[in-house]
């Protein structure tokens, strides 16, 4: 019973012109009075999972987590996705750009929630609900780890790397500003990204526990 994360390659998105900052402001280089403040919206999904029981035992395989082979009876496996799309707007000064963000919208969610249970329970008996009830505990630490990270990322996109309407930013030319842009929005979001995993992995490492392994199977009286 181990727990697979599997993570996605992360998605960043400009829209119109992309916005973020990699660089140094400067006096006089300034959005216009009316630009208006920066809109983050950000939606975090924390996914429902789906619960399988076509594979078998030895299609499962056996895993070494514990120091020792033993036979996986039915895993959690979820795909972790954070996407993030912006806008920005550009103005000749000097013989440079401003730029500034106008908004963003980031999205966090699990792709997937799937629970593998072993073919060779039939749901209903013993042994195929002391695997789910098990298998659960990894879903309900994946949703509530990831619930607080709407504030965390809304926390991040208050990083003085992005410019706004407030601070501007200068780049030499539109397309050095989109380059800035998505860099800028790299370093503020992926360690809120990385940080969650750690936390993630933490968590679900507390349920895969020999003492918590022993406790599924002494429910049942056959395996």
């Amino acid at each position: 019973m181990r727990f697979r994360f599997h993570l996605l390659a992360f998605l960043g998105a400009a829209a119109g012109f992309a916005a973020s900052a990699d660089g140094a402001s400067a006096a006089g280089c300034r959005a216009p009075s009316d630009a208006g403040e920066f809109v983050v919206n950000v939606d975090v999904d924390i996914g429902e999972p789906s619960v399988a029981n076509d594979r078998s035992k030895a299609q499962l395989g056996s895993s070494d987590f514990h120091g020792r082979s033993g036979q996986v009876l039915g895993t959690t496996s979820s795909g972790l996705e954070l996407r993030w799309s912006y806008h920005y707007q550009v103005k000749k000064w000097r013989n440079v750009y401003c730029f500034w963000v106008t908004s963003t919208d980031v999205a966090l969610s699990y792709r997937q929630l799937d629970v593998v249970i072993a073919s060779e329970y039939a749901p209903g008996s013993c042994q195929y609900e002391a695997v789910l009830d098990h298998e659960n505990e990894h879903v309900e630490v994946a949703q509530r780890v990831i619930q607080p990270y709407e504030r965390h990322i809304r926390q991040a996109l208050t990083s003085v790397e992005i410019p706004t309407s407030r601070v501007a930013a200068l780049a030499n030319t539109p397309e050095l500003a989109r380059e800035a842009a998505e860099k800028a929005f790299r370093r503020t979001l992926l360690p809120v990204r990385d940080q969650l995993i750690r936390v993630l992995n933490e968590q679900q490492a507390h349920v895969d526990t020999l003492d918590n392994y022993r406790r599924t199977w002494q429910r049942c009286s056959k395996w």
